[in-house]
């Protein structure tokens, strides 16, 4: 690809401006793939513009992960090293309030399936944890972030067909991404304040769980009282910021120790490098019991196996089938897309932002007291179909269907 193929420049305003709303004089850390370059590299050039003092640009490259776990496999003392300076690096984007925006490429997708399962699940349960204050401060948005998608040819070729270009999938993520609107920055705000509209409403409703019902699935997944919808913006340091673009989606925390039942994941997920298709979870009061995949299940079972908090619950998630994403049909091979085409799970670890007085809850031990699920991992799961039914029961044992035929009703 031709690095000045493609001009990402209203792409970059938007996840600096919209993204990150980017404070003047902050400093800004990009993580990026080779193949996410050209968009890192307008990224920075838009954070200078808008007075980013510092722009810190960090590549994260799958081939040589894919050379280290190979070169270090059975040997815990070397996938455990780390740079010394990770407790003063965290010291400085946390107390100077760094904004995060990470640019994730498709490219390399399956490129870790052959690589030792083991060696993988060790290696990142021994990195995770020499983050953990930087990671916690992600997902408790202590510090503003965004997540978005790099186009590629070999990302064009899976989701639009063979001789599909970079610039073809472009072209059609743009709408996806609302860069085909006068004003992307006002049309989010607009899409957010929907969002925020729609988790009020199921707010309202004082839900106690929800049941999921498709062809081969009847999933029953417990609330917690103090559980809490969200969906849309956050607000970090005051101010406005979209933590994913693009976004349809609402959640929220559920209850730990309450999930029971059988769900046929939908759509493959990229896990460890590995794409895990056709997957099946069983549950029982919150643990994942039993699972299978017709391909990546060793992924998905090193996955598992990270801590016990893999194996339950720490997000439930409704997308209805009518979003953009999904009405294009297209399976993207993308966590950040396709958990916008469809009601999703995740097994890892849960957001005390979705539960109230989260901001109390500043220990593991305080976290599960309050039925938080605690891990080193979170992953998102596809449940939702065009034939699915989600619905709510609430605390005084009403029922009432949120979604039917994959489309929301309230």
């Amino acid at each position: 690809m031709i690095l000045d193929e493609i001009d990402y420049t209203r792409y970059a305003e938007l996840l600096i401006d919209t993204g990150i709303n980017l404070r003047k004089g902050r400093n800004l850390m990009i993580r990026y793939h080779i193949g996410g370059s050209l968009l890192a590299r307008r990224c920075a050039e838009v954070a200078y513009a808008r007075g980013a003092a510092c722009v810190d640009m960090r590549l994260h490259d799958l081939h040589i992960l894919k050379s280290r776990i190979a070169a270090q496999a059975g040997d815990e003392k070397a996938l455990a090293a780390s740079p010394g300076w990770l407790d003063a690096w965290q010291d400085t984007v946390l107390k100077e309030g760094w904004g995060y925006l990470a640019l994730e490429s498709y490219e390399d997708a399956g490129l870790l399936a052959d690589a030792d399962q083991n060696a993988m699940m060790l290696h990142e349960k021994l990195q995770q944890e020499k983050i953990r204050r930087f990671r916690d401060a992600v997902t408790s948005h202590k510090i503003p972030w965004c997540v978005a998608g790099v186009p590629g040819p070999a990302w064009a070729e899976r989701v639009l067909g063979k001789r599909k270009s970079t610039a073809d999938l472009w072209c059609m993520l743009q709408p996806i991404l609302l860069l085909d609107r006068d004003n992307p920055a006002l049309a989010w705000k607009e899409k957010a304040g929907f969002l925020v509209e729609r988790a009020n409403k199921l707010n309202s409703l004082k839900l106690d769980a929800l049941r999921f019902t498709d062809e081969g699935t009847d999933l029953t997944i417990g609330l917690l009282n103090t559980s809490k919808w969200m969906g849309g913006p956050e607000e970090t340091d005051g101010r406005f910021n979209m933590p994913n673009i693009p976004t349809e989606e609402v959640f929220t925390t559920p209850d730990r120790m309450r999930c029971s039942g059988i769900v046929h994941i939908t759509r493959s997920v990229e896990v460890r490098g590995t794409l895990v298709k056709g997957a099946v979870l069983t549950f029982k009061d919150g643990i994942l019991v039993d699972f299978d995949a017709e391909e990546g299940r060793d992924a998905l079972a090193g996955y598992v196996e990270t801590d016990p908090g893999a194996c339950r619950l720490g997000e439930v998630a409704l997308v209805g089938e009518d979003s953009p994403i999904a009405m294009s049909g297209l399976t993207f091979g993308s966590i950040l897309f396709d958990e916008n085409a469809s009601c999703h799970i995740a097994l890892g670890s849960g957001y005390v932002t979705c539960l109230a007085d989260g901001e109390k809850l500043d220990t593991d031990e305080k976290k599960e007291a309050a039925g938080c699920n605690v891990s080193l991992v979170h992953r998102d799961f596809m449940i939702g179909s065009s034939t699915t039914t989600v619905t709510g029961i609430s605390r005084d044992g009403r029922e009432t269907i949120i979604i039917r035929n994959g489309k929301f009703l309230i």
